[in-house]
Order: structure tokens, then C-alpha cells, then sequence
């Protein structure tokens, strides 16, 4: 017997406007945010869309240029992952190496 998995859509935009991208890389799935607006879109997925684990957190280094966070959070109930990263670029960490 097959099972079905609902799709949806959601809207990331109206959660936090300006903060949240598609990654546009090819093979990719997820949610670019920027890394001044992660808490307020975390509570936001947690508050609003029911993400209630928070499974993984992976730092990602592509030295020299960038430094990216993969979070993954699921709803216990079931359902999609949602995938979303955070970028720090060459610039932003080289000043904080200091």
C-alpha cells in the first residue's frame, strides 16, 4: 500500500520580509537566511508552523570564500523537513578572526 505525503507551501516571506531567499543553487532545496534574522525565523517556524525539533545543526566550510550553517527542523507530528541555511562570506569572517 502506497502512502501519501501532503504537499504545502509555504510562504516564508510574510514571516520575515527580506531575510528569506530560496537557495537557487542547482540540487538544492531549502531556505537562504540571512544570519541577522535567524532567531526571529526560527521562532517563526516553530511559533507559526509547528517545527518543533530542531534535528541538526552542520557548519559547512567553502574556504576561502564562505562559511554556511545547514539547519534541519521537523514537526514531530510528521511531515517535510524544513532545510534552511546561513552564510557568513569571506569578508564577515575574517573580521571576526580578529
Amino acid at each position: 500500500m502506497a502512502t501519501l505525503e501532503r504537499t504545502e507551501t509555504i510562504d516564508l516571506s510574510t514571516l520575515a520580509p527580506g531575510a528569506v531567499r530560496t537557495d537557487p543553487r542547482t540540487n538544492y532545496e531549502g531556505w537562504i537566511v540571512e544570519p541577522s534574522s535567524l532567531i526571529e525565523v526560527a521562532t517563526a517556524i516553530r511559533d507559526r508552523l509547528g517545527f518543533d525539533l530542531l534535528s541538526s545543526v552542520t557548519g559547512v566550510d567553502y574556504f576561502p570564500d564562505m562559511m554556511e550553517v545547514v539547519y534541519h527542523a521537523y514537526r514531530t507530528v510528521g511531515g517535510r523537513a524544513w532545510f534552511s541555511r546561513s552564510r557568513s562570506h569571506a569578508a564577515t569572517r575574517s573580521r571576526s578572526r580578529r
